[in-house]
């Protein structure tokens, strides 16, 4: 029983911090990854603390390209 409530423990903390990577705009993965080096209580308060990236654009054909095609 209590090797289910330690996963379960474990589990919780692996999604948050997969969530709050995602909500801040950085790589879940990675930060999924370092929880398993560092603790993962350490890893979400460092996230909790860390700015918001801007979000990345994707880039679009600019209007000199599309004139060319003609």
């Amino acid at each position: 029983m209590e090797l289910v409530i330690i996963l379960l423990v474990i589990g919780a903390f692996g999604f948050a911090i997969y969530k709050l990577a995602k909500s801040k705009n950085r790589e879940p993965i990675n930060w999924l990854l370092l929880c398993l080096i560092i603790s993962p209580p350490i890893i979400l308060i460092i996230l909790a603390f860390m700015k918001k990236l801007p979000r990345e654009r994707t880039r679009s054909i600019s209007k000199s390209k599309k004139k060319g095609r003609r």
